[in-house]
């Protein structure tokens, strides 16, 4: 098949789904009995089908009739979860990673391409109905590539120019010298040149660091290299503070207090991160296709100019390696650095600006050769087609680009997906089995660079995503240890994941022990973290509002410096001997996550009903409700704005849903319009928080948006926290205001979704 020919077509199912809600929404209050008559007709219509085709001298006819029937009403055989599990092969597992991890793969280049089409063959290989490369044209960025003479360093010079070249940084790790597949150390979205400047070190590059320098310090950034440390705020953000206060570049390193633990072994005798090894990352501020805001990338899209984009830093950034960090801070002059500043380096940390003694006359500068260009990134669809309802989707999906080889970011997860594929795709080719939902796999492109390929699919495809997929199941960093599973999920699919893990035998050889019990630790239900933007789930939980959850085995962080992630994340070090030798020797962590997907797959596509609550959206809610008032409240009573509206709908949601509870308490199983009634009104749910006119062009949810409110800690509602940032004033009110009536409709919106089927007249 011509991998592009017919791409926007719809290939997730072509059956159009019957419009159960268009019927419901007719019925009126009075219609109640007609409607209880109805369905008592549809069970004795049922009785009397049954009795009538059970009789001897059926015609084949009448045995495909009836069998169809059964069909609609059949539910889910809990053995097929057994047969998942037992068929999950580690080794198997093993081999895929070993293969995918054989090059670096970074989006749009040609191993990338070739990853595409392997996954791609795989999946039809292994048995699934349908298999597509869907294609994208996105604005990627990238370094020097090959054996190129721009190097992206730093470097000191002296007041003629003269280049020091003892003193220029390492471009990339010494292991990957001469690999024409390997980048060189960048960040994605620099804008290339050669500054040079004073250094001076500014801890993590952050607000607060640089009015330390200027108020308490009284140093002046202009025109310095600003030295910060990884992690605290985004590698774009460093960039945007430092460029606020006027210096002209940024130098970020790997602090090993931020990334290692103390006395721990570096690679290759341990898995913490070497003093060679630099993160890579995209310095974007904003996650999407930089020249497409709100629209997919295709060929034929729109595409602002580039000087129009705004989501760039505005100045060059530069990664660099802690060994030559080192060499640079131990020859800083100035004042000792306060408290919280200091890294675990031997050196004495000094803020600056300049050098002592033999470099007293030296500055730095960095070269940053990145370049901008427009490349052909493919996302890979798969799907097995439902057997009763294959217009409703089950989605799983992980991103197979890497900034170099990747094995646990995220090329682990890729393995477990092929491995998915096959043996769902035995029990479909062998006829054992077959979902009731259709069961989509996805593969994204470019999600390193930010989250490109899962957000374009998602705009080009929201409405038919927002009326068909029933849930999003997301693997990110699949195995990045062997300690205990890491969840994110919105408030509906918690019960569904903890009801999941229950089933799965725990990968520690610790008899009658679950995932379930690994990852609760002891406590009475395990954590469930929220939805962030760090990953896929965020792209189709905060524009189309569908239920997500994402989901990794993580390591024991005990001990470990807070807010970075593993030691050699998006280093030349995540590889596949770190993998085998340090994370998961026996891969028994890899079939335990394997087994947690494939479970969790079964359980959402094959239930007749849904495994979707609305119970913890009345605590979330409320806690925001709370938050609100606490928070914000005597302001906003001072400024003659109500939450009256506000609270009431909240109490609407809470009384609709009680409701709702006793509607689900009463259906009938055996009705597929009951169940369907009942399963739309589920998803509709999720859907019913997003606000399509709230302003960023991508973020809709009125309860999971980021906010972009730095100030504070306040779990009020986004809309209200961005409203209130740092204290509004004269019309700034009125967008309060707005706010906090836009985010009342939209939860009675909510609520009247749960409502029965009069709720389209109004309220009595």
């Amino acid at each position: 098949m011509d991998s592009e020919a017919g791409y926007g077509a719809i290939l997730l199912g072509s059956d159009r789904p019957q419009n159960f809600e268009e019927d419901q929404k007719t019925m009126s209050k009075g219609r109640y009995i007609i409607l209880a008559v109805l369905c008592g007709a549809v069970a004795l219509g049922v009785g009397v089908i049954i009795g009538w085709f059970s009789k001897s001298g059926l015609t084949e006819e009448d045995r495909v009739a009836l069998d169809k029937f059964r069909a609609l009403v059949r539910g889910a055989d809990g053995t097929v979860g057994n047969t998942i599990m037992d068929e999950i092969d580690p080794e198997r597992i093993r081999e895929n990673l070993r293969e995918l991890t054989r090059r670096p793969h970074m989006a749009g280049t040609v191993p990338d391409l070739e990853m595409a089409e392997l996954i791609k063959q795989t999946w039809v290989d292994n048995g699934l109905d349908d298999a597509r490369l869907v294609p994208y044209d996105f604005l990627l960025s990238y370094p020097p590539m090959g054996e190129m003479s721009q190097n992206n360093t730093a470097v000191t010079v002296d007041e003629v120019g003269f280049v020091f070249e003892d003193t220029r940084t390492s471009h990339i790790e010494p292991e990957l010298q001469g690999d024409p597949d390997a980048p060189q150390f960048f960040y994605a979205f620099s804008p290339p040149g050669n500054p040079e400047g004073e250094l001076v070190f500014a801890n993590y590059g952050r607000p607060q660091d640089f009015d330390y320098l200027e108020k308490n310090a009284s140093i002046n950034c202009t025109g310095k290299i600003a030295l910060v440390k990884y992690g605290r705020e985004g590698r774009g953000a460093k960039a945007t503070n430092a460029a606020a206060v006027g210096a002209a570049g940024v130098i970020i390193y790997p602090d090993p207090a931020d990334v290692n633990v103390a006395g721990g072994a570096v690679y290759p005798d341990g898995w913490f991160l070497p003093g060679t090894g630099v993160e890579r990352g995209s310095a974007l501020s904003d996650p999407g296709e930089p020249l497409t805001p709100g629209y997919p990338a295709t060929d034929y899209a729109y595409r602002k100019p580039l000087s129009d984009v705004d989501v760039f830093p505005p100045i060059p950034i530069l990664p660099i390696s802690y060994n030559d960090a080192q060499e640079y801070l131990r020859r800083l002059t100035g004042g000792e650095v306060p408290p919280g500043w200091n890294g675990s380096l031997p050196v004495t940390y000094r803020l600056g600006p300049g050098f002592t003694d033999d470099w007293a006359a030296r500055k730095v500068r960095i070269n940053v050769y990145t370049n901008t260009t427009t490349q052909r990134v493919y996302n890979v669809i798969g799907v097995i087609k439902g057997r009763v309802e294959p217009d409703r989707y089950v989605m799983f999906g992980n991103h197979y680009d890497a900034w170099v080889q990747g094995a646990i970011d995220d090329t682990s997860s890729t393995a477990i997906s092929l491995e998915l594929t096959r043996v769902f795709g035995n029990l479909v080719k062998e006829e054992k089995w077959r979902p009731r939902r259709s069961v989509v796999f996805a593969a994204w492109g470019a999600e390193e660079f930010g989250l490109f390929g899962s957000m374009e699919y998602v705009e080009q495809y929201a409405k038919l995503l927002g009326e068909r997929l029933v849930t999003y199941v997301n693997m990110d960093v699949g195995v990045a240890g062997n300690y205990s599973l890491a969840v994110g999920a919105s408030p509906s699919l918690q019960n569904a994941i903890y009801e999941a893990t229950k089933r799965i035998p725990s990968p520690h050889n610790t008899p009658d022990k679950t995932v379930y019990d690994d990852w609760a630790q002891g406590q009475e239900t395990p954590y469930i973290g929220g939805i962030t933007l760090s990953t896929d789930h965020s792209s189709f939980a905060l524009r189309v509002g569908t239920p997500v959850m994402t989901m990794a085995y993580d390591y024991d962080k005990t001990g470990y410096p807070t807010g970075t992630s593993y030691p050699v994340y998006h280093t030349g070090y995540d590889n596949m001997d770190v993998m085998e030798r340090f994370v998961d020797p026996d891969f028994s962590v890899h079939r335990a996550l394997t087994r947690t997907a494939g479970e969790l797959l079964r359980y959402l596509s094959d239930e007749v009903l849904l495994p979707l609550e609305w119970k913890q959206y009345v605590t979330v809610l409320t806690a925001s409700l709370n938050a609100t008032l606490t928070d914000y409240g005597t302001s906003l009573e001072e400024q003659g704005i109500s939450l009256d509206g506000l609270t009431s709908a909240v109490q609407n949601f809470s009384d609709a849903a009680a409701e709702f509870q006793n509607k689900l308490d009463r259906v009938d199983k055996d009705n597929p319009i009951q169940a369907r009634i009942v399963n739309d009104q589920l998803v509709a749910l999720n859907r019913a928080f997003i606000d399509p006119n709230r302003q960023h062009v991508f973020f809709k949810h009125i309860l999971f948006s980021p906010p972009y409110c730095t100030l504070g800690t306040s779990n009020s509602f986004p809309g209200i926290i961005d409203a209130m940032c740092g204290g509004p004033q004269g019309e700034g009110w009125e967008e309060v205001k707005k706010q906090v009536a836009a985010i009342a409709f939209t939860i009675q919106s909510a609520a009247d979704v749960l409502n029965d089927v009069d709720s389209i007249a109004g309220p009595t």
